[in-house]
């Protein structure tokens, strides 16, 4: 196995994130499960650099395609897909509350003119 700059570079920026991120939950600027999602993330990062083709083997193999590459695309499309998905609940999630609290303000500020 040949080694190659990128995995040593890449590597090292996903430790320089991962600190950033530990440091971030130290201070309580993040959750745990914000922690945990961007540790998972930025390992995987970490082993597709020091293993590709391992990595790309596997996961050719669970999805039954034969080129590493196209794996390798499909599975990245696929996760860009279900993460677009995951935010777009989370924003019609937080129009939502948005949309309820500034009813909630519009009542309570009526009803103290009304008392006026």
């Amino acid at each position: 196995m040949d080694f190659e700059i990128y995995q040593l570079i890449v590597p090292l920026i996903g430790l320089v994130f991962i600190m950033n991120m530990l440091r971030r939950f130290a201070l309580s600027r993040a959750g745990w499960q914000e922690t945990l999602l961007g540790f998972g993330f930025w390992l995987g990062v970490i082993l597709v650099a020091i293993f590709p083709d391992t990595i790309s083997n596997l996961i050719a193999r669970i999805f039954g395609i034969k080129s590493n590459i196209n794996a390798i695309i499909f599975f990245c499309l696929g996760l860009i897909f279900f993460i677009q998905y995951k935010l777009f609940f989370m924003i019609k999630e937080q129009q939502s509350a948005l949309t309820r609290l500034t009813r909630k303000l519009a009542l309570e500020e009526n009803a103290k003119e009304e008392n006026q």
